[in-house]
């Protein structure tokens, strides 16, 4: 994710807080990559002691010790000395990079940051060709609108249908009694926005929410990251 349109980068009044961070993203880096510290300590030559005070904060590190340690960890030195920026006015959401995550029948990729806009969500929608449309209407409030990239789609809305394909676009308040149906041999890739007064998940999905909103939730039950599709 990156931020645009910040004024500048740090300033040397950050140094003392980017110091204080590294002992954070020193842990971070060592428990993503499944790490002990005596690993750590096997391949940077500093001693389990000394990354134990400097994970807690209680020492900070030399150039040397943040040298050896990023090449323990084989990332780049600018990886424990990385500043908090706040976040520019704009922001970019690599897709490359976005997880896409499990539901009941579908897979979706949230596209907006955690931090997003309050009562907003993004993500991209794919519906296999062999899946199944509950029995039971999507139905919740705000309003959505979908974007169909391939495939495709035919969408109830209350008791009348229609088809989409791509480069077709609607737009439907949510508390219409809504359901989608693949057609063809084709997965379906759709773009989804969706809106609500409440405030709605935009990043990863917790306790079963659909990113979208929780009416959705047929599409979010027990949802688990799958990896990119």
């Amino acid at each position: 994710m990156e931020s645009l349109g910040r004024s500048g980068g740090a300033s040397a009044g950050n140094v003392e807080e980017m110091l204080s961070g590294v002992g954070r993203r020193l842990r971070e880096a060592r428990l993503t990559r499944d790490m002990t510290q005596e690993e750590v300590s096997a391949a940077s030559g500093v001693s389990v002691a000394h990354l134990s005070r400097l994970e807690s904060g209680a020492r900070q590190p030399s150039v040397a010790t943040l040298l050896n340690v990023a090449a323990g960890l084989r990332i780049s030195i600018s990886d424990l000395l990385e500043a908090p920026r706040e976040p520019g006015p704009g922001t970019v959401v690599r897709g490359s990079e976005a997880p896409f995550y499990e539901g009941a029948g579908f897979r979706f990729q949230p596209l907006m940051p955690e931090a997003g806009p309050a009562g907003l969500a993004a993500v991209k929608v794919v519906f296999p060709v062999d899946r199944v449309e509950p029995a039971e209407h999507h139905r919740h409030e705000g309003e959505e609108w979908l974007y169909v990239l391939s495939g495709r789609l035919r969408l109830t809305l209350g008791e009348e249908s229609t088809v989409l394909g791509p480069g077709d676009a609607a737009f439907f308040d949510g508390m219409l009694e809504h359901s989608f149906d693949v057609l063809g041999d084709e997965d379906v890739e759709m773009l989804v926005v969706a809106g609500a007064e409440a405030p709605v998940t935009t990043g990863l999905p917790s306790g079963g929410a659909h990113p979208l909103h929780e009416g959705h939730h047929v599409m979010g039950e027990r949802s688990q990251p799958s990896g990119e599709v």
